[in-house]
Parts: C-alpha cells; sequence; structure tokens
C-alpha cells in the first residue's frame, strides 16, 4: 500500500517597511538596492518592488545604470 504526506502550503509573510539588509544588494555604480536570493553564483536579484520574486533580473546587469551584477559569467 502507498502512502502519501501532505503538506501545508508554506505561509506568506507579510512586506516589511524596511528590506532585510542581509538580503538586499546595492550596486556600486549608482546604488540602486535589488533584492537577492540564493548564494555564491546562484544569486537571483530582483527588484525590492517584486514581493512575490515572480520577475528576476535576468541579463546580470543593474536595470539603472548597466553595471554588471556578481556571479558566475558576468557580461
Amino acid at each position: 500500500m502507498a502512502s502519501t504526506a501532505l503538506i501545508a502550503p508554506a505561509e506568506r509573510r507579510a512586506p516589511s517597511a524596511t528590506a532585510d539588509p542581509r538580503r538586499t544588494y546595492s550596486c556600486p555604480e549608482c546604488g540602486h538596492a535589488l533584492h537577492v536570493s540564493g548564494l555564491g553564483r546562484h544569486r537571483v536579484f530582483f527588484e525590492l518592488t517584486d514581493e512575490r520574486a515572480e520577475d528576476p533580473v535576468m541579463n546580470r546587469v543593474c536595470p539603472v545604470c548597466a553595471y554588471g551584477l556578481p556571479g558566475k559569467n558576468r557580461p
């Protein structure tokens, strides 16, 4: 007989008024702040206004000044 496990959906946290400084990145060229998910070469950058992390910065450059973001295979 096969068994199954039910897992409750993750709770959504309310967005905070101030961003967590440990999870943000500020562009050294223009100071634009981005939300960071992941570590090392697996970092993914998002705009701070993207609360649900649905639209990552895919071209690996700052959306404001086009300065290269850290990570593997910088443009």
